[in-house]
């Protein structure tokens, strides 16, 4: 029995609780959307997809396989240092991210489709921001984390760092459901992993997710629409826009990477089994599990845009 979790099991993770997520939202939308009118409701069904459905394959596993909680969702003390040095990184990335998103705009713009926001309840009032808080705010966040700066971020470690990195990321995007958005949610999902592996604890991965779900819930209420919808034109950013904000982006980058040179060296982090990695990808399925998931992705789309 292993006491560590495999690429392959957290592919199977992942696939398991991504297909019960889609089919719980499908059974939920062939009533309507009560989910969305009625903010309780949404509450219920966000708690119920986040807990049931994201986190607690995992925890069954990982409790079947004799697996350490602790160890695979990487719950390690963290220095203060780290979270404030994560908090500023993220903070700047995002002009990155901002870049991202205006180069899918104009890519959107070339293919003649409309750039689309994924869709969520907006607060009309101070109880509606509050439960919009719990149900995106705060629910999200940490449940995210823990499976993917956490479950698939230790399981994809077994063949390096980087590539658990840009994997789980990848999985992150393609879990969110909007094509529109894979680049701008890779990216934001790739910060999240670096911080996570630089810190050698899931914690400031929580605090930033935290931050980041916040402030769209509160920006949206203060603008009285979607915060996203509202750094989109029709039109899309100009040239000039383009360029100034990546250049931006460039000096960002070197703060961040500048910054990141500065962490404390975590006294416990994500380890690479060297000798089971290369055996581990050598093997191929591990890689079921992510094209499955992929199929299922372009399938739901096709269904929703086409079909439907």
């Amino acid at each position: 029995m292993t006491n560590q979790l495999t690429m392959r099991s957290a592919g199977w993770i992942f696939f398991v609780s991504y297909v019960m997520g889609i089919l719980f939202t499908a059974w939920i939308s062939s009533k309507g959307n009560p989910h969305h009118d009625n903010l309780m409701l949404f509450l219920a069904y966000v708690a119920i997809g986040q807990i049931v459905l994201n986190v607690m394959p995992a925890v069954i596993w990982c409790r079947y396989r004799n697996i350490s909680l602790r160890t695979a969702f990487k719950l390690h003390k963290v220095s203060l240092r780290n979270v404030i040095l994560s908090m500023l990184i993220f903070a700047l990335s995002q002009m990155i991210l901002l870049f991202f998103h205006q180069l899918t705009e104009v890519v959107s713009q070339w293919l003649g489709v409309s750039y689309g926001t994924s869709y969520y309840p907006i607060a009309d009032s101070l109880f509606s921001l509050g439960i919009l808080l719990i149900s995106i705010g705060i629910i999200p966040p940490i449940c995210e984390e823990l499976l993917f700066r956490g479950v698939l971020l230790s399981g994809y470690a077994k063949r390096g760092l980087w590539f658990a990195a840009i994997v789980s990321s990848f999985l992150f995007a393609l879990f969110h459901d909007n094509p529109y958005r894979l680049i701008e949610l890779f990216g934001a999902a790739l910060v999240s992993a670096i911080i996570v592996i630089r810190s050698g604890s899931i914690i400031p991965g929580i605090i930033v997710h935290l931050i980041t779900n916040s402030t769209y819930v509160i920006s949206s209420y203060i603008q009285g629409g979607d915060m996203l919808e509202g750094m989109t034109t029709p039109e899309g950013p100009t040239l000039l826009i383009l360029l100034m904000t990546g250049f931006a982006s460039l000096i960002t980058l070197m703060i961040c990477r500048w910054l990141y040179t500065r962490f404390d060296h975590p006294e416990t982090g994500v380890r690479v089994n060297k000798a089971g990695a290369s055996a581990g990808f050598r093997s191929l399925a591990w890689m079921i599990p992510i094209l499955l998931s992929i199929v299922v992705f372009v399938i739901k789309f096709w269904i929703e845009k086409f079909a439907l």
